[in-house]
């Protein structure tokens, strides 16, 4: 009931270009090197990014205290144009 739209993720790396493309914002949550992947597609393209116990310092990325921080910060971000 919470999903509006599927995106396939069985994709190997392509699905982190997918994911940063189909997102008007991304929250990273913790992660390895394809988080950073994610992270460094997303701000190539103009997406915001928030980090939850994720990469820092990157810049450019936004830190956020705690999950409904990240969503704050998100919507904020989305809202602001990016």
């Amino acid at each position: 009931p919470y999903i509006n739209i599927r995106v396939a993720t069985n994709l190997g790396h392509a699905r982190n270009v997918l994911i940063a493309h189909s997102a008007d914002a991304l929250i990273a949550v913790s992660g390895g090197y394809g988080t950073l992947s994610e992270i460094a597609i997303a701000l190539k393209i103009g997406r915001p990014v928030i980090a939850l116990n994720s990469w820092r310092p990157v810049e450019a990325v936004i830190s956020a205290a705690d999950p409904a921080d990240a969503v704050r910060k998100a919507f904020a971000a989305i809202l602001a144009g990016g």
